[in-house]
């Protein structure tokens, strides 16, 4: 995978997770905020229910204290009469009556004489509030809606004597509109409120407004009201919306960033990895002159720069191996061939067989020299990667026609073939010079009666030609040098240009040549690699 692309994974997937860490923190905070408002709607509704319990309780003992004065058990006397309503002024109940043992009104302060005047002797046992105090209970009654349109509660307690015997009882009403129970429930927040009811009947409110909200409900101990707090929906939503925009704004940031840092990165880093890419595929297809430049870092500045030199090395290398190329392919073949014509006048001139015989022998070592020029013409071919045309070729075929063509020029050769029916490899034209060289080389290196044994083995992926003879075997210092393992050296060289042009030509094709060590004799061995109708089998 090209590192453009692993890149881009790489920054999807940081991307991904980085937005996925950012929903999970939303979704985090909203539950927070969900949370945040269930507790504090809870709190505030156990707050109200205390602090109810704790005003209704202080007035219930305020009622309680009152039943204890003296004066109030002489029913009937003025004074119980005066501290009745005494007790109504320094209070903040709104009126105040005495029942006697049977339940019949015989004090009552808060009221106007009429009033007065119409209750007084009346039997009030059918109250339920009466009926506790008698039986010797605190009670707190029901809210009712008074003539006012208030709503009260009453709240009696028992009479009774100094041996403990209840002896009447002592109600109080308790206007709550009128009174500040209710005032400290008013200084919570614009986006919460609290809601009292009774069996239903609200009593108190501050929630009026809100069209939706998250709830929580309690009930006081002293009595069945109910408490409920409120959090305004809309309050929630705006809530989440500003936590949603600040969500957002930090999302683009951060994706933002991200980005760009994935930009600057591609540019200056990625883009340079493809620059340096195409920059070497262009030295491989011998464009030293292009326009690929490296900016940016310090180091992409010196890889730019050694790349110019050795795109200067290269392209002058490569003319100085052209002009040596065309020189002896041209220049020399010339003055050659003028010394070739020399040598036949010689001989053709010779007095004495030893005269006749060097001339012969200066034609056969220019022959031999002018047929290495004419090979060192391959090595052009060599140097451009898209001269050597790569081709799936049957090797067992291209074998047999060079075996061919080399017995029929030498007819002593004597060749053993042990193949498949058909391997098919990567070559071409270049790869059938290269088999016909070592097979030359047989013929002309190993005696008399040379003999080159070939075998061919394959494997799923490559094959591999082995060919033999009985000559005098190559020294393992030049075997060395021409396979790579040795550098070359004044002393240690080849000195033949064939065993290099089949290295070469291998090379090309993706192949290698090996020299393996052996008792007598010369052993090549040729890997090249398989192609897709190459795969056939063994036999």
């Amino acid at each position: 995978m090209k590192i453009k692309y692993r890149f881009l994974l790489v920054f999807v997937l940081v991307t991904v997770v980085s937005a996925g860490v950012l929903v999970g923190a939303f979704e985090s905070y909203r539950s927070d905020i969900r949370t945040d408002v269930s507790e504090t709607t809870e709190q505030n509704a156990e707050t109200a229910v205390a602090m109810l319990d704790s005003r209704l309780a202080d007035q219930q003992r305020s009622v309680e204290l009152a039943a204890t004065n003296p004066l109030l058990r002489d029913h009937g006397d003025p004074q119980q009469q005066a501290t009745l309503s005494a007790f109504v002024e320094e209070s903040t109940f709104s009126g105040a009556s005495v029942v006697d043992r049977e339940g019949r009104m015989v004090s009552i302060a808060g009221v106007d004489n009429e009033s007065r005047d119409a209750v007084l002797g009346e039997d009030f046992t059918d109250r339920r509030y009466v009926q506790r105090a008698l039986a010797g209970e605190s009670y707190i009654s029901d809210p009712f809606l008074a003539d006012t349109g208030n709503h009260i509660i009453v709240i009696s307690t028992p009479i009774r004597n100094n041996s403990g015997a209840v002896i009447g009882g002592l109600t109080a009403a308790y206007d709550l509109t009128d009174t500040d129970l209710f005032r400290p429930l008013g200084t919570s927040g614009n986006e919460t409120g609290v809601t009292v009811s009774s069996n239903g009947t609200i009593l108190y409110s501050t929630a009026g407004g809100f069209a939706e909200s998250a709830t929580a409900t309690r009930s006081l101990s002293t009595t069945n009201w109910v408490v409920t707090s409120h959090y305004d929906a809309a309050a929630i939503r705006g809530d989440l919306r500003r936590l949603g925009g600040i969500h957002l704004l930090v999302s683009v940031l951060l994706i933002g960033t991200i980005t760009g840092f994935g930009i600057w990165i591609y540019q200056s880093e990625i883009r340079h990895t493809e620059r340096l890419h195409d920059r070497i595929e262009n030295l491989e297809a011998r464009t030293y002159d292009d326009d690929i430049k490296f900016s940016g870092a310090t180091e992409w500045q010196g890889i730019g720069s050694a790349l110019d030199r050795l795109s200067t090395t290269l392209a002058r290398r490569e003319q100085m191996l052209l002009v040596l190329n065309r020189f002896l392919r041209h220049n020399l073949r010339n003055e050659l061939n003028v010394v070739v014509g020399y040598a036949a006048d010689i001989k053709r001139e010779a007095e004495t067989l030893a005269e006749r015989r060097r001339a012969e022998t200066i034609e056969a070592n220019i022959s031999s020299v002018l047929s290495t020029a004419d090979r060192v013409r391959l090595t052009e071919q060599l140097i451009d990667p898209t001269a050597v045309e790569d081709q799936s070729v049957d090797l067992v075929a291209l074998l047999t026609e060079r075996i061919d063509q080399v017995t029929a020029d030498s007819p002593e050769l004597t060749v053993t073939l042990d193949t498949p029916e058909r391997v098919s490899v990567q070559g071409g034209e270049t790869l059938s010079f290269a088999i016909g060289e070592l097979l030359e080389n047989v013929a002309s290196h190993s005696g008399t009666d040379p003999v080159a044994r070939i075998s061919l083995t394959t494997t799923t992926d490559s094959a591999t030609l082995r060919i033999a003879d009985d000559g005098p075997g190559i020294h393992p210092d030049e075997a060395a040098v021409i396979t790579g393992s040795k550098e070359i050296t004044p002393l240690q060289h080849s000195s033949g240009l064939g065993l290099w042009l089949v290295n070469w030509i291998i090379r090309r094709h993706d192949g290698s040549l090996r020299i393996p060590d052996t008792d007598a004799g010369t052993t090549i061995e040729i890997t090249l690699p398989r192609t897709r109708a190459g795969n056939s089998t063994t036999t």
